[in-house]
């Protein structure tokens, strides 16, 4: 029984730091991406890196927990 628990932590652990990674490596893309149409402002790119990183984790939270 405490195996499978320990089994069932480090499986929702890996989870989480994939999105986690997954969600900065998508707001970078769209600094990446909306670089040439936005201002270089550090202010606009971190707003951009922001945003990217809160939809993408709002986005794949959804999709891998359905919630």
């Amino acid at each position: 029984m405490a195996e499978q628990s320990t089994v069932n932590f480090i499986e929702e652990w890996q989870t989480g730091a994939f999105l986690i990674v997954l969600s900065v490596v998508v707001g970078a893309l769209s600094v990446i991406g909306l670089g040439s149409v936005l201002p270089s402002s550090p202010i606009v790119i971190l707003g951009v890196f922001l945003v990217g990183t809160i939809a993408a984790f709002l986005g794949l939270s959804f999709i891998i927990y359905g919630r």
